[in-house]
C-alpha cells in the first residue's frame, strides 16, 4: 500500500499556530481532509482548522470566508472568523514537507441534534427556513473575492475525486452509474431562482440548536454552485444514513415535506425542482462511496475515521443497489 500523503501536524508546527493566536489547551477533534483541533483562547472555545494544497489552494479558503462572513451580514448564525494577532484571517505555516492553511473558527453555542430531534417536525421545518434564508443571501452576494469565487458543483475538489477513483475503480457499474448521473446533472437548467451557492453538508454534525431552539450552521468547506434543492436532498441524505436506512423509508418523504413546508414559508420553491430531490441523493450516494476510494488509496484518513468511512462506503453501496 501507499504510504500515508498527509500526516498530523508537528506539535512544533501546532505550537506555532498556537503562538500566532494565542490558543491553549489545543485538543485533536478529526482528520477526513481538513484537521480540526478545539483550543481556548482570549475569544472563548475557538476551532483551529488546518488545510494542505491537496485539499484547497488559499484563494478557495479565503472564499469561503468571504462567504461566511456575508451570511453572519445576512443574520445567519455562523462562526466568526477570528483573526490572529497580527489581524490575518487565514495563515500559510510550512515545516519541512508539511503545508498548512490554518484559520480560527469560533464556537457556536448549543448542541448538535439529536436523532430524535432531527426527524422532529417543528426541527425541520426550522431548518427549511433557514436553508432558505441562506439561499435568499444570495441575491445579495457579489460571489467572488479578489475576482475568486467557490467552485461549480462539477468543478468541486470532492467530486473530482470520486471521479478520479472511478476511473481506476473495480466497481464497474458503480462508475457507469456516477458518469450518468454527472451526464444528467451538466443538462439541467440552472437560472438564478433555482441555482447559487448552497452549503453542500447539511448533516446534523454541522448544526448546533441553541437554548431559544434556533439552528446555527457551520463548516462551509464544501460550499459551492449548485441547485439550491441540493441542499434539502443532502439533509435527507444525511438523515438517512444516521437513521442507518438501508432502503429508502417512508418517513424519509415526510422528513422532506416538513423541510419544504418551512422552506417556502422564506422563498418559493417549484415541484419541478423538489422533483430533482430524488435523484440528487443518488447522486450524493455514488459521490460519498468513490470519494472514499479515493481516500483510502491515498491514506488520508486517520485511524479513528476507518471505521466510520468503512461503514458509510458499504451503506451508500446499499443505497444505490436498493434503488435509493
Amino acid at each position: 500500500m501507499n504510504s500515508p500523503i498527509e500526516e498530523l501536524p508537528s506539535q512544533d508546527l501546532l505550537n506555532r499556530c498556537a503562538e500566532a493566536w494565542n490558543l491553549h489547551h489545543i485538543e485533536f477533534v478529526r482528520k477526513m481532509e481538513n484537521i480540526v483541533f478545539s483550543c481556548d483562547s482570549d475569544d472563548g472555545k475557538v476551532y483551529l482548522r488546518l488545510t494542505t494544497p491537496l485539499r484547497r489552494a488559499r484563494p478557495e479558503i479565503e472564499a469561503e470566508i468571504n462567504w461566511i462572513e456575508h451570511l453572519a451580514k445576512c443574520n445567519l448564525n455562523v462562526p466568526r472568523i477570528i483573526p490572529n494577532k497580527e489581524g490575518h484571517k487565514i495563515s500559510s505555516f510550512i515545516e519541512g514537507k508539511q503545508h498548512f492553511e490554518a484559520v480560527v473558527f469560533s464556537a457556536i453555542a448549543g448542541e448538535h441534534p439529536s436523532k430524535e430531534i432531527a426527524a422532529d417536525p417543528k426541527f425541520l421545518k426550522t431548518l427549511g427556513a433557514l436553508i432558505a434564508k441562506m439561499h435568499h443571501a444570495n441575491e445579495r452576494y457579489e460571489g467572488t473575492h479578489q475576482g475568486i469565487k467557490r467552485e461549480e458543483w462539477f468543478e468541486e475538489r470532492g467530486l473530482r475525486h470520486a471521479l478520479t477513483a472511478a476511473a481506476h475503480s473495480t466497481e464497474a457499474d458503480l462508475r457507469h452509474q456516477l458518469e450518468e448521473v454527472v451526464s444528467w446533472m451538466q443538462m439541467l437548467p440552472r437560472t438564478p431562482e433555482t441555482y447559487g451557492l448552497v452549503h453542500a453538508d447539511l448533516g446534523a454534525l454541522n448544526l448546533f440548536i441553541g437554548e431559544d431552539s434556533s439552528i446555527g450552521i457551520i463548516d462551509f468547506d464544501d460550499s459551492c454552485y449548485h441547485w439550491f434543492v441540493f441542499d434539502l436532498a443532502i439533509v435527507i441524505f444525511s438523515m438517512a444514513g444516521k437513521f442507518d436506512h438501508a432502503t429508502p423509508q417512508p418517513i424519509e418523504t415526510r422528513w422532506l415535506e416538513h423541510l419544504i413546508e418551512g422552506y417556502r414559508t422564506v422563498r418559493p420553491l417549484r415541484q419541478n425542482d423538489i422533483d430533482l430531490i430524488p435523484r440528487l441523493i443518488y447522486f450524493a450516494c455514488l459521490r460519498l462511496f468513490f470519494w472514499i476510494e479515493h481516500h483510502e488509496s491515498l491514506q488520508t484518513f486517520h485511524k479513528d475515521a476507518i471505521a466510520k468511512v468503512t461503514h458509510a462506503k458499504e451503506w451508500v453501496r446499499n443505497r444505490v443497489y436498493s434503488g435509493n
